[in-house]
Protein backbone atom coordinates (compact mmCIF):
# COMPACT_ATOMS: atom_id res chain seq x y z
CA UNK A 1 0.00 0.00 0.00
CA UNK A 2 1.19 3.55 -0.73
CA UNK A 3 2.31 5.65 2.49
CA UNK A 4 4.28 8.16 4.30
CA UNK A 5 6.87 6.71 6.09
CA UNK A 6 9.79 8.48 8.26
CA UNK A 7 12.81 6.34 9.22
CA UNK A 8 14.38 9.45 10.62
CA UNK A 9 14.08 12.35 12.45
CA UNK A 10 14.41 15.66 10.44
CA UNK A 11 12.92 18.72 8.59
CA UNK A 12 10.32 17.58 5.84
CA UNK A 13 12.82 16.15 3.48
CA UNK A 14 12.59 12.92 5.76
CA UNK A 15 8.96 12.32 4.50
CA UNK A 16 9.15 9.66 1.88
CA UNK A 17 6.01 8.57 -0.21
CA UNK A 18 6.42 5.00 -0.53
CA UNK A 19 4.41 2.18 -2.66
CA UNK A 20 5.36 -1.36 -0.80
CA UNK A 21 4.38 -0.73 2.42
CA UNK A 22 3.10 -3.32 4.10
CA UNK A 23 -0.97 -3.88 4.71
CA UNK A 24 -1.35 -3.34 8.63
CA UNK A 25 -1.97 -6.50 10.62
CA UNK A 26 -5.54 -6.61 13.10
CA UNK A 27 -6.05 -7.42 16.69
CA UNK A 28 -9.39 -8.69 18.15
CA UNK A 29 -10.62 -5.17 19.22
CA UNK A 30 -9.41 -3.14 16.16
CA UNK A 31 -10.64 -2.29 12.64
CA UNK A 32 -8.99 -1.50 9.12
CA UNK A 33 -9.76 1.82 7.84
CA UNK A 34 -9.39 2.26 4.22
CA UNK A 35 -8.75 6.31 4.45
CA UNK A 36 -9.41 8.73 1.85
CA UNK A 37 -8.37 11.75 4.02
CA UNK A 38 -5.47 12.61 6.94
CA UNK A 39 -5.74 15.57 8.81
CA UNK A 40 -2.56 17.48 9.33
CA UNK A 41 -1.72 18.55 12.98
CA UNK A 42 1.21 20.15 14.86
CA UNK A 43 1.77 16.72 16.29
CA UNK A 44 2.41 15.73 13.29
CA UNK A 45 5.53 18.03 12.85
CA UNK A 46 6.70 17.39 16.57
CA UNK A 47 6.55 13.64 15.61
CA UNK A 48 8.47 14.25 12.41
CA UNK A 49 11.02 16.27 14.12
CA UNK A 50 11.74 14.00 16.90
CA UNK A 51 10.39 16.35 19.50
CA UNK A 52 8.14 13.71 20.91
CA UNK A 53 10.63 10.90 20.85
CA UNK A 54 11.20 10.66 24.63
CA UNK A 55 7.44 10.09 25.67
CA UNK A 56 6.88 7.56 23.02
CA UNK A 57 7.21 4.31 23.07
CA UNK A 58 7.67 4.08 19.12
CA UNK A 59 10.18 5.63 16.93
CA UNK A 60 11.18 5.13 12.70
CA UNK A 61 10.48 3.47 10.75
CA UNK A 62 6.86 4.73 11.07
CA UNK A 63 4.08 6.01 9.70
CA UNK A 64 3.03 9.95 11.06
CA UNK A 65 -1.34 11.28 11.75
CA UNK A 66 -3.58 10.62 13.90
CA UNK A 67 -6.65 11.87 11.62
CA UNK A 68 -8.11 9.45 9.87
CA UNK A 69 -11.54 9.81 7.82
CA UNK A 70 -12.25 6.90 5.26
CA UNK A 71 -14.33 3.50 5.10
CA UNK A 72 -14.00 0.19 7.64
CA UNK A 73 -12.56 -2.91 5.16
CA UNK A 74 -12.05 -5.36 8.14
CA UNK A 75 -13.16 -6.12 11.33
CA UNK A 76 -11.14 -7.90 14.71
CA UNK A 77 -13.33 -11.01 15.85
CA UNK A 78 -14.18 -8.67 19.31
CA UNK A 79 -15.94 -5.91 17.27
CA UNK A 80 -19.65 -5.57 17.35
CA UNK A 81 -20.58 -2.09 16.86
CA UNK A 82 -19.41 -1.38 13.84
CA UNK A 83 -19.62 -3.18 9.87
CA UNK A 84 -17.94 -3.11 7.10
CA UNK A 85 -18.05 -0.80 4.57
CA UNK A 86 -19.41 2.53 6.85
CA UNK A 87 -17.76 5.64 6.82
CA UNK A 88 -16.17 6.60 9.70
CA UNK A 89 -13.48 9.24 10.99
CA UNK A 90 -11.35 9.33 14.30
CA UNK A 91 -8.21 10.34 16.16
CA UNK A 92 -6.77 6.93 15.60
CA UNK A 93 -4.61 4.64 17.80
CA UNK A 94 -2.53 1.83 16.27
CA UNK A 95 -1.81 0.31 19.97
CA UNK A 96 -4.06 -2.56 20.50
CA UNK A 97 -4.48 -1.34 23.99
CA UNK A 98 -4.96 2.40 25.57
CA UNK A 99 -1.72 2.73 27.38
CA UNK A 100 -0.57 5.73 29.06
CA UNK A 101 3.12 5.82 27.75
CA UNK A 102 2.55 9.58 25.72
CA UNK A 103 0.37 10.21 22.33
CA UNK A 104 -1.71 7.35 20.59
CA UNK A 105 0.12 5.70 17.98
CA UNK A 106 0.67 7.09 14.64
CA UNK A 107 -0.56 5.92 11.12
CA UNK A 108 -3.11 7.81 9.48
CA UNK A 109 -0.70 9.30 6.52
CA UNK A 110 -1.25 6.00 4.28
CA UNK A 111 -4.31 4.16 2.24
CA UNK A 112 -4.80 1.78 5.23
CA UNK A 113 -5.22 2.43 9.20
CA UNK A 114 -5.33 -0.17 11.70
CA UNK A 115 -7.10 1.41 14.83
CA UNK A 116 -9.01 0.50 17.90
CA UNK A 117 -12.68 0.34 17.78
CA UNK A 118 -13.29 2.50 20.29
CA UNK A 119 -11.15 5.41 18.85
CA UNK A 120 -14.25 6.04 16.28
CA UNK A 121 -17.71 7.48 15.18
CA UNK A 122 -19.86 7.24 12.62
CA UNK A 123 -19.18 9.88 9.91
CA UNK A 124 -21.47 12.61 9.77
CA UNK A 125 -23.38 12.35 6.63
CA UNK A 126 -23.35 15.91 6.01
CA UNK A 127 -19.38 16.37 5.20
CA UNK A 128 -16.57 15.12 2.61
CA UNK A 129 -13.91 12.92 3.67
CA UNK A 130 -11.63 16.04 3.41
CA UNK A 131 -13.70 17.71 6.18
CA UNK A 132 -14.10 14.70 8.43
CA UNK A 133 -10.33 14.50 8.80
CA UNK A 134 -10.07 17.87 9.58
CA UNK A 135 -12.37 17.63 12.98
CA UNK A 136 -10.92 14.71 15.05
CA UNK A 137 -7.68 15.60 17.20
CA UNK A 138 -8.84 19.25 17.43
CA UNK A 139 -12.01 18.85 18.44
CA UNK A 140 -11.49 16.61 20.72
CA UNK A 141 -8.81 18.28 22.27
CA UNK A 142 -11.27 21.36 22.45
CA UNK A 143 -14.14 19.39 23.39
CA UNK A 144 -12.06 17.15 26.51
CA UNK A 145 -10.64 20.60 27.49
CA UNK A 146 -13.98 23.23 27.71
CA UNK A 147 -16.28 20.63 28.81
CA UNK A 148 -14.72 17.81 30.32
CA UNK A 149 -11.86 19.40 32.05
CA UNK A 150 -12.98 22.68 32.56
CA UNK A 151 -17.04 21.67 32.89
CA UNK A 152 -17.56 25.08 31.16
CA UNK A 153 -21.27 26.61 32.04
CA UNK A 154 -23.48 28.72 29.93
CA UNK A 155 -22.67 32.51 30.48
CA UNK A 156 -18.79 32.09 31.45
CA UNK A 157 -16.18 34.04 29.65
CA UNK A 158 -14.12 32.58 27.88
CA UNK A 159 -10.52 33.70 26.54
CA UNK A 160 -9.10 31.40 23.54
CA UNK A 161 -5.68 32.11 23.14
CA UNK A 162 -5.04 31.55 19.78
CA UNK A 163 -8.38 31.54 18.26
CA UNK A 164 -7.56 30.87 14.54
CA UNK A 165 -5.94 27.32 14.16
CA UNK A 166 -7.50 24.28 13.87
CA UNK A 167 -8.08 24.10 18.03
CA UNK A 168 -9.26 27.55 18.59
CA UNK A 169 -11.70 27.15 15.60
CA UNK A 170 -13.07 23.99 17.38
CA UNK A 171 -12.66 25.91 20.66
CA UNK A 172 -14.93 28.18 19.76
CA UNK A 173 -17.54 26.65 17.63
CA UNK A 174 -18.01 24.73 21.07
CA UNK A 175 -18.06 27.41 23.39
CA UNK A 176 -20.33 28.96 21.66
CA UNK A 177 -22.50 25.73 21.69
CA UNK A 178 -22.44 25.84 25.23
CA UNK A 179 -23.44 29.90 25.60
CA UNK A 180 -20.03 30.83 26.14
CA UNK A 181 -19.05 34.53 25.69
CA UNK A 182 -15.90 34.62 24.05
CA UNK A 183 -12.65 36.66 23.55
CA UNK A 184 -10.87 35.64 21.01
CA UNK A 185 -6.89 36.42 20.41
CA UNK A 186 -5.36 36.36 17.08
CA UNK A 187 -3.31 38.03 15.00
CA UNK A 188 -4.08 41.09 12.58
CA UNK A 189 -3.99 38.79 9.54
CA UNK A 190 -6.32 35.79 10.79
CA UNK A 191 -8.58 38.70 12.36
CA UNK A 192 -11.48 38.46 9.68
CA UNK A 193 -11.15 34.51 9.44
CA UNK A 194 -11.63 34.68 13.24
CA UNK A 195 -14.84 37.34 12.84
CA UNK A 196 -16.43 34.58 10.82
CA UNK A 197 -17.09 32.44 14.29
CA UNK A 198 -18.52 35.77 15.81
CA UNK A 199 -16.82 35.35 19.19
CA UNK A 200 -17.64 38.56 21.28
CA UNK A 201 -14.39 40.27 21.14
CA UNK A 202 -11.42 39.84 19.03
CA UNK A 203 -7.95 40.49 20.98
CA UNK A 204 -5.01 41.03 18.22
CA UNK A 205 -1.69 40.28 20.22
CA UNK A 206 0.51 41.97 18.24
CA UNK A 207 -1.09 45.41 19.21
CA UNK A 208 -2.16 44.14 22.92
CA UNK A 209 -1.18 41.84 25.63
CA UNK A 210 -4.50 40.43 26.92
CA UNK A 211 -2.09 39.57 30.68
CA UNK A 212 -1.71 43.82 30.93
CA UNK A 213 -5.31 44.29 30.63
CA UNK A 214 -8.12 44.02 33.68
CA UNK A 215 -10.13 41.89 32.29
CA UNK A 216 -11.63 38.97 33.89
CA UNK A 217 -12.04 35.53 32.75
CA UNK A 218 -13.94 32.29 34.15
CA UNK A 219 -12.27 29.90 31.31
CA UNK A 220 -8.48 31.07 29.25
CA UNK A 221 -7.91 28.28 26.83
CA UNK A 222 -4.45 28.54 26.10
CA UNK A 223 -4.31 26.89 22.71
CA UNK A 224 -0.41 27.93 21.58
CA UNK A 225 0.91 27.89 24.98
CA UNK A 226 2.91 31.05 24.97
CA UNK A 227 1.72 32.04 28.70
CA UNK A 228 1.22 29.90 31.34
CA UNK A 229 -0.77 29.93 34.71
CA UNK A 230 1.06 32.39 36.56
CA UNK A 231 0.99 35.53 34.17
CA UNK A 232 -2.84 34.76 33.50
CA UNK A 233 -3.21 35.31 37.11
CA UNK A 234 -4.46 38.67 37.20
CA UNK A 235 -7.12 38.13 34.50
CA UNK A 236 -8.77 34.95 35.98
CA UNK A 237 -11.95 35.08 38.58
CA UNK A 238 -11.95 34.10 42.00
CA UNK A 239 -13.07 30.39 40.57
CA UNK A 240 -11.17 31.37 37.68
CA UNK A 241 -8.94 28.39 35.72
CA UNK A 242 -6.58 28.45 33.52
CA UNK A 243 -5.83 25.27 30.98
CA UNK A 244 -3.39 24.61 28.14
CA UNK A 245 -3.43 21.58 25.50
CA UNK A 246 0.15 22.36 24.66
CA UNK A 247 1.84 18.79 26.07
CA UNK A 248 5.25 19.76 27.85
CA UNK A 249 7.08 17.21 31.13
CA UNK A 250 5.32 18.16 33.70
CA UNK A 251 2.10 17.32 31.67
CA UNK A 252 2.70 14.29 30.97
CA UNK A 253 3.69 13.11 33.88
CA UNK A 254 0.84 14.49 35.76
CA UNK A 255 -1.08 12.37 32.86
CA UNK A 256 0.79 9.25 33.93
CA UNK A 257 -0.14 9.96 37.57
CA UNK A 258 -3.75 11.76 37.76
CA UNK A 259 -3.86 11.21 41.44
CA UNK A 260 -0.82 13.26 42.21
CA UNK A 261 -1.23 16.35 39.67
CA UNK A 262 -0.43 18.74 42.45
CA UNK A 263 3.16 17.44 42.62
CA UNK A 264 3.36 18.60 39.14
CA UNK A 265 2.02 21.93 39.36
CA UNK A 266 -1.40 21.42 38.72
CA UNK A 267 -4.78 22.52 41.17
CA UNK A 268 -8.25 23.33 40.41
CA UNK A 269 -7.54 26.23 38.86
CA UNK A 270 -4.47 25.80 36.99
CA UNK A 271 -4.79 22.90 34.47
CA UNK A 272 -3.67 20.94 31.54
CA UNK A 273 -5.42 18.91 28.97
CA UNK A 274 -3.74 16.05 27.09
CA UNK A 275 -5.86 14.76 24.27
CA UNK A 276 -6.61 11.20 23.89
CA UNK A 277 -8.75 9.02 21.55
CA UNK A 278 -12.40 8.75 22.36
CA UNK A 279 -14.73 7.53 20.17
CA UNK A 280 -17.37 8.08 22.53
CA UNK A 281 -16.89 12.02 22.80
CA UNK A 282 -16.42 12.16 18.99
CA UNK A 283 -20.21 10.68 18.94
CA UNK A 284 -21.08 14.20 21.15
CA UNK A 285 -18.94 16.44 19.04
CA UNK A 286 -20.55 14.28 15.89
CA UNK A 287 -23.93 15.41 17.40
CA UNK A 288 -22.69 19.19 16.86
CA UNK A 289 -22.01 18.52 13.75
CA UNK A 290 -25.19 16.98 12.44
CA UNK A 291 -26.64 20.33 14.05
CA UNK A 292 -24.92 22.45 12.50
CA UNK A 293 -23.31 23.44 15.50
CA UNK A 294 -19.32 22.79 14.16
CA UNK A 295 -18.41 23.30 11.09
CA UNK A 296 -15.15 21.66 9.37
CA UNK A 297 -12.80 24.74 8.91
CA UNK A 298 -10.33 23.97 5.67
CA UNK A 299 -7.72 26.06 4.74
CA UNK A 300 -5.76 23.90 2.52
CA UNK A 301 -5.55 20.49 1.24
CA UNK A 302 -2.57 18.51 -0.25
CA UNK A 303 -2.73 15.29 -2.10
CA UNK A 304 -0.36 12.81 -0.31
CA UNK A 305 2.21 13.05 -2.91
CA UNK A 306 3.00 16.61 -1.62
CA UNK A 307 3.11 15.68 1.80
CA UNK A 308 6.81 17.45 2.40
CA UNK A 309 5.38 20.50 0.81
CA UNK A 310 2.28 20.23 3.23
CA UNK A 311 4.09 19.63 5.85
CA UNK A 312 6.25 22.64 5.28
CA UNK A 313 3.42 25.21 4.59
CA UNK A 314 2.24 23.76 7.65
CA UNK A 315 5.27 24.77 9.66
CA UNK A 316 6.00 28.52 7.97
CA UNK A 317 2.07 29.74 7.65
CA UNK A 318 -0.16 31.50 9.98
CA UNK A 319 -3.07 29.26 10.76
CA UNK A 320 -6.28 29.61 9.55
CA UNK A 321 -7.97 26.46 10.47
CA UNK A 322 -7.01 23.12 9.33
CA UNK A 323 -4.66 21.31 6.42
CA UNK A 324 -5.58 18.06 4.90
CA UNK A 325 -4.06 15.21 2.96
CA UNK A 326 -6.16 14.04 0.34
CA UNK A 327 -5.24 10.37 0.21
CA UNK A 328 -8.13 8.60 -2.21
CA UNK A 329 -10.04 11.05 -4.37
Amino acid sequence: MKAVVIKEYGEAEVLQVQNNVSYPRIEENQVVIENYAAGINPHDLYLRKGMLAPILDYGPPLIPGLDIAGKIVDIGEAVSNYSIGQNVYGMMDANAKFAKSGFAKTGAYAEYSVTRADTLSLMPHNLSFVEAASIPLVSLTAYQAIVKKVNAKQNQRILINGASGGVGCAAMQIAKHIGLEITAVCSERTNSFVESFHPSRIINYEHSNFTETREKYDIIFDVVGNKDFESCLNNLTETGIYISNVPSSNTFEAFQNPDEEEKYGFNENNKYNWVIPSGKDLAEISKMVNGGHLKATINKVFDIDRVKEAHEYTENSIPKGKNVLSIKE
